[in-house]
């Protein structure tokens, strides 16, 4: 009693065609995508379920969520990201590391094994481990439930800070050519 893809996949070709069906009376619905031969239904249902869509069936966006989904399924570089690292404090906040990348959703990851982070004291290094891991866990749920129509309302940066040690992480990126 619910939904499910079907997948055309065809050995002799590099594309196949994917759609929405309702397991409850065997009909199919809604549009019709072309994708590679390298579909994943699972992680298709995965992100849907992450992202929390509804029901395609009940769901006037299905189309527009299944385009997005599609579009960070794939493997082209299509996010551009940011990460910078600031100390904090009496002062106004300094920049200690700043690192840029262009990839695909599924290779977003900023990660603090960088030489000038390593430097830093053992609590701040555990701390920075903690703020970068939400940060990034933050920053692709975002990206996979906010960037939909290109709004200038939808978020492109999360920010997490610990007083105590004194550290600010911040990520800010962009969905590159959506749609």
């Amino acid at each position: 009693m619910g939904w499910e893809l079907w997948f055309d996949e065809e050995p002799t070709r590099s594309y196949g065609h994917i759609g929405f069906f309702c397991n409850t009376v065997d009909e199919s619905f809604g549009p019709i995508f072309m994708v590679d031969s390298c579909f994943d239904k699972s992680e298709f249902y995965n992100m849907w379920e992450k992202a929390g869509f509804q029901d395609p069936r009940s769901n006037e966006d299905k189309s527009l969520h299944t385009r997005h989904i599609l579009k960070l399924m794939g493997y082209d570089a299509n996010i551009s990201a940011t990460f910078k690292v600031y100390r904090i404090g009496d002062y106004a906040p300094y920049l200690i590391h700043e690192e840029s990348i262009k990839t695909y959703f599924d290779n977003l990851e900023f990660s603090q094994f960088q030489d000038v982070l390593k430097a830093l004291p053992e609590e701040d290094f555990c701390q920075l481990e903690y703020l970068i891991g939400s940060m990034n866990e933050d920053m692709k749920h975002t990206i996979l439930t906010e960037n939909l129509l290109g709004s200038e309302d939808e978020p492109t940066s999360v920010t997490f800070e610990e007083k105590t040690v004194g550290l600010r992480v911040v990520a800010e990126w962009e969905v590159l050519d959506e749609y």
